[in-house]
């Protein structure tokens, strides 16, 4: 019965305690949980100036174990460091967060094979620095023994809070380093099963905590060799593995990397040292052999493209003549392609013209079409592989501007004055349309005796541009006449500013002038005046404010000095 006991308490131990993982697939957590990794917990104690581990059971405890994901930010005391490690998608916190006198643990074991003799890990430690002794300090340790679980030499970290720590930096009272990589070589113990222990313990005084991040993953423990690209580059990259204290190749070099003039067969070697608080002795070394492939010649090409087209291969674009080098990336491990480019530019064909046109009308430039003054630049597009051209068109639109007498009146054999001003000057002939009763059916200014009421039309032509433009005055010709203007202009120039109304001597007065608007409201009326009084015209105004430029009609209703009564109807345009 005693010996049956036992043997459960056994298996009840094994179950408890027992950890590890066939191969290395979850020792980084990357399967999103904690499987393959036994957690435990306890007290921390000091006793006869040791550190000392009590009362260890499986489980967490106040959160002694969080799996951490890239969501969790950084940490809260130090956000400097990173929750997860750098390039993972998961760690792991270990260690009370807020007291002392606990320790926290983690533990796995796997068996070595030749894929997986490089363990790789990466630690951040925060350690509350209380200045007590050092075996009552807050502290981490990684330790790494073999089936026999004797503790493997040169890989095992250990550090308890103090002044100053290596590798340590110091804020207020707490120590901490940023996620470091480390590594174990197990090269000699391929075929065995490996145990790994990570704890951290705050104080055994019950006040000051400590607590780390970890992550870890296998890989081959081989130096890699970077592809030989001799187009952009002479010589090759030597890669160690990731995670040791120092390095030192056979050609000097003291980084994780070394360039090397190729050569085919040549042996290298690297020295490297692991993060350990046992002393520089530990040392262990990598071989390689070089082996290289010479890759093609760079592709060679000419192109011709036109100004102000760009040229683009892989990232680059380029625009002027030239011979350029780009490389056109094609992954890891494979080099760039390279491209040896000649570029030629071809120049946009380029005209100048100058063009006079008539107001009105409209030039068309290819897909331009300009109606006013200025200069214009218009690019004519022509199918490849020809250059578009460009054209720059200095544009004058001739506008002529005519002033011409105004409409009057005129008694019976009476005569006038007619006179016809055109802007801008030039080189212009004049042409009077209803040329009867005219000194000159061809000149600016001409005197008009009309046999009767007559409009005078004359057309004014630019002789060098073959522009032309129009204006008409009406003379009215009668024994009693009533004359009203066919425009006015209200621009306060003194000149044909009011629109009213004049007669000869025969009218007694002006009963009514009436003005509508084009939707026939009246805006001005006028009663019971003489003719030719400027004060009974009207001024261009509607209510206190201008009225706009237009057609306006007008009915007006006349008395004459016989006792006979007229009206008169017409349109007044009004110009501004």
């Amino acid at each position: 019965m005693q010996r049956l006991f036992l043997v459960l308490l056994l298996i009840i131990g094994l179950f408890q305690f027992g950890y590890g993982q066939a191969t290395c697939d979850n020792i980084g957590f990357e399967n999103g949980d904690l499987s393959g990794w036994t957690l435990s917990n306890g007290s921390v104690n000091d006793v006869n100036q040791k550190t000392v581990f009590q009362d260890e059971v499986p489980g967490t405890f106040e959160n002694g174990h969080l799996l951490t994901r890239p969501s969790d930010g950084n940490d809260p005391r130090i956000p400097a460091i990173p929750m997860v490690a750098p390039g993972s998608n998961y760690s792991i916190r270990i260690g009370n967060v807020t007291r002392g006198s606990r320790f926290d643990r983690i533990r796995t074991s796997f068996v070595v094979t030749p894929d997986n003799v490089l363990l790789q890990y990466k630690f951040a430690v925060i350690l509350q620095f209380p200045n007590h002794q050092p075996w009552q300090q807050p502290g981490f340790s990684i330790r790494v023994t073999n089936q026999d679980n004797t503790t493997l030499a040169c890989n095992f970290y250990e550090v308890t809070a103090a002044a100053t720590i290596d590798g340590f930096q110091i804020q207020n009272d707490i120590r901490y380093r940023n996620w470091t990589t480390g590594a174990i070589d197990l090269r000699n113990y391929i075929g065995q099963k490996i145990n790994i222990e990570v704890t951290v313990n705050g104080c055994t005084e019950r006040r000051h905590f400590g607590y780390a991040y970890f992550d870890a993953q296998c890989v081959k423990a081989e130096i890699s060799q970077a592809p030989y690209c001799p187009a952009y580059d002479p010589t090759i990259t030597l890669k160690a593995p990731e995670g040791f204290a120092a390095y030192r190749w056979s050609n000097g070099a003291t980084s994780p990397n070394a360039a090397v003039a190729p050569k085919q067969g040549e042996k290298y070697w690297v020295k490297v040292k692991p993060f350990s608080s046992l002393g520089d002795e530990c040392e262990f070394q990598f071989d390689h052999t070089v082996n290289f492939t010479v890759p093609g010649d760079p592709t060679r090409e000419d192109k011709t493209i036109c100004e102000g087209d760009g040229y683009t291969i892989g990232d680059s674009t380029y625009r002027r003549a030239g011979t350029y080098l780009t490389r056109i990336s094609r992954g890891p491990n494979v080099c760039d392609s390279v491209v040896i480019t000649t570029l030629r530019v071809t120049p946009l064909a380029r005209f100048a013209q100058s063009k006079v046109i008539c107001g009105g009308e409209k030039l068309t430039v290819g897909p331009d079409v300009l109606i006013a003054t200025g200069t214009y630049q218009t690019r004519i597009a022509r199918k490849p592989p020809l250059c578009d051209s460009i054209v720059t068109t200095t544009l004058d639109v001739r506008q002529i501007g005519l002033t011409l007498t105004p409409d009057t009146y005129l008694r019976p054999q009476d005569s006038t004055r007619l006179n016809v001003e055109a802007l801008p000057g030039g080189n212009y002939r004049y042409d009077w349309q209803s040329p009867a009763g005219l000194a000159c059916a061809n000149c600016a200014a001409t005197w008009a005796k009309p046999p009767e009421t007559t409009r005078y039309t004359v057309t004014v032509t630019d002789q060098d541009h073959n522009c032309t433009a129009s204006a008409s005055v009406l003379l009215s010709v009668g024994l009693c006449t009533v004359f009203a203007p066919n425009a006015f202009t209200p621009n306060g120039d003194g000149h044909n500013d009011i629109f009213f109304l004049e007669g000869s001597t025969c009218v007694e007065r002006i009963e009514e002038m009436i003005i509508y608007d084009r939707w026939g409201e009246v805006i001005c009326r006028r009663e019971n005046f003489q003719p030719s009084e400027p004060d009974y015209g009207w001024d261009g105004m509607y209510r206190g404010a201008k009225a706009e430029p237009g057609l306006y009609p007008y009915r007006i209703t006349v008395t004459f000095r016989t006792g006979s009564v007229f009206q008169q109807r017409g349109v007044v345009t009004l110009l501004r």
